[in-house]
């Protein structure tokens, strides 16, 4: 199922060239209350194109041609994607959360779905399926050892 839940903040223009891929908890807690990720991103002034939750829903919160505060240095030629981590998670067990299994099958399915319709729009090849942790290894951390990169990237292909 697509759910709209747009997130006003981003670039006005985007030419997508790559995809990336990321994980953020399903509920997060800031500011002493927990909140879904689409209202704590929508709080903190950040967005993506498409949350995918853990029933396998997609949300979507950018147009393609939006630009999406995803990715620094990334924000105007690229596509986010966040895969959303089940429960409720702090920053600390989000991060040990990464470590362990928490794609299902549904969210495998509607995540490749989605990344491939969007390369055959805009042209994109699989060596442009990035994750966050690739294109910014200092500071990030995901999708996490726990999502299935070499099996998402084989059903791309």
């Amino acid at each position: 199922m697509l759910i709209n839940i747009p997130l006003y903040k981003g670039a006005n223009n985007n030419r997508p060239r790559k995809i990336v891929l990321h994980a953020m908890a399903e509920f997060i807690k800031y500011e002493n209350q927990w909140m879904h990720a689409a209202d704590f991103l929508r709080k903190i002034g950040l967005s993506a194109h498409a949350l995918v939750t853990p029933s396998g829903d997609i949300i979507k919160c950018r147009e393609d041609i939006q630009g999406a505060y995803h990715a620094k240095g990334y924000n105007t030629d690229s596509l986010g994607i966040e895969f959303l981590v089940p429960g409720e998670h702090e920053y600390a067990d989000f991060l040990e959360a990464l470590k362990h299994p928490y794609i299902s099958p549904q969210v495998f399915t509607a995540g490749v779905s989605w990344v491939k319709e969007k390369m055959d729009k805009w042209d994109i090849p699989v060596e442009e399926v990035v994750t966050h942790q690739e294109i910014d290894p200092v500071r990030k951390f995901d999708p996490g050892a726990g999502f299935p990169l070499e099996n998402f990237l084989t059903e791309l292909r």
